[in-house]
């Protein structure tokens, strides 16, 4: 890891701890980015990718009105060369967020996520009720040349449930959406055009 990309994960865990989220637009380099889109696509032809569910627990409900997105879930231990870069940058902001927060973080669970063109998830919590473990949520977006006429923003609402206090984050290719998960609702913006990203979250122990 070079300096770079330390002083990144520094200013990210650093805004975490002042405001509460970050957005950084070169998380990744294009080239890692490419290729995690290229095996995005693979397991899609290959119909690894399942309709998402809403709520914990082992399963989740089916509920299209609320999200419309198609989800494909990684393993750590199974990580794919395409794959190896994210989890290790991960896992360099998981200590710089460590360092500054004192959250006790100790590891990732995500999944590659697909929004066709016109699908979209409703305003919500990434915490459960009931169930705090997961403390951080990072978002990276793999869309090569998204433009603003294409939609699908995450729109991220600041001061709890106002509509009226938010920023909307474009879903191109390379950034990094990061927010503490039981502090922030959000949702995602219907997109004209395929929307694909990994999502994921930083868990303490249940």
């Amino acid at each position: 890891m070079g300096l770079g990309d330390a002083t990144r994960h520094d200013r990210i865990a650093g805004e975490l701890a002042t405001v509460g989220w970050s957005v950084c637009t070169d998380f990744l380099p294009p080239v890692q980015i490419a290729a995690l889109a290229d095996e995005l696509r693979a397991r899609w032809v290959e119909g690894a990718f399942h309709q998402a569910g809403v709520g914990g627990g082992a399963h989740p409900h089916l509920r299209p009105e609320i999200r419309s997105d198609r989800v494909y879930w990684l393993e750590d231990a199974a990580q794919t060369p395409a794959q190896a870069p994210y989890f290790a940058a991960l896992e360099a902001l998981r200590l710089a967020i460590n360092r500054q927060l004192f959250l006790g973080l100790f590891g990732f669970e995500g999944h590659m996520a697909v929004y066709p063109p016109g699908s979209f998830y409703t305003r919500h919590l990434d915490q459960f009720h009931g169930v705090a473990y997961r403390k951080v949520s990072a978002i990276l977006y793999l869309n090569d040349r998204w433009q603003p006429n294409d939609g699908g923003q995450l729109r991220l609402y600041l001061d709890g449930n106002d509509a009226g206090n938010s920023i909307d984050v474009p879903p191109c290719g390379g950034t990094l959406a990061c927010f503490l998960s039981d502090r922030f609702y959000h949702e995602v913006l219907p997109a004209t055009r395929e929307r694909l990203s990994v999502t994921g979250w930083f868990r303490v122990r249940e």
